[in-house]
């Protein structure tokens, strides 16, 4: 099975918009998400592995459209106490447009992320899963 059908998204509903940036959380430590067959909380330090790595900025998840990356500093992720935060740079595409208005209308609700669960980042307690470690 491929990465792609292995991939995972979970949707976060904290986004600002300030000129040609967003800014926010990807996903909060504090939350515990009901996903119908089984809960889930991402631990602290999930992400720290995947912050080395070039994640990419993608619009609807379509890797034809690019809206930043970490390697060209268009994103920047980080991890705190409270999640992981982003900052992205939106580019003057015609799917960076598209975001930027919805977003200043208040159309967005937050944004989602994918992600891969590598061997030994997962751990379960009965119907809740707990994410330790998290690909980007």
């Amino acid at each position: 099975m491929s990465a792609a059908a292995n991939l995972e998204r979970r949707f976060a509903t904290d986004l600002r918009s300030s000129g040609r940036r967003l800014e926010g959380y990807a996903a909060t430590f504090a939350h515990e998400a009901n996903l119908g067959a089984f809960r889930e909380r991402i631990s602290l330090g999930a992400f720290r592995d995947a912050l080395s790595s070039d994640v990419l900025a993608l619009l609807d998840h379509d890797p034809g459209k690019v809206l930043g990356r970490t390697r060209t500093g268009t994103l920047e992720l980080r991890e705190d106490d409270k999640g992981l935060a982003f900052s992205l740079d939106v580019p003057d595409t015609a799917a960076g447009r598209d975001v930027l208005t919805l977003a200043a209308r208040g159309d967005l609700g937050g944004m989602s992320f994918g992600f891969l669960v590598p061997e030994g980042g997962e751990s379960w307690d009965g119907d809740t899963r707990t994410l330790s470690k998290i690909d980007l």
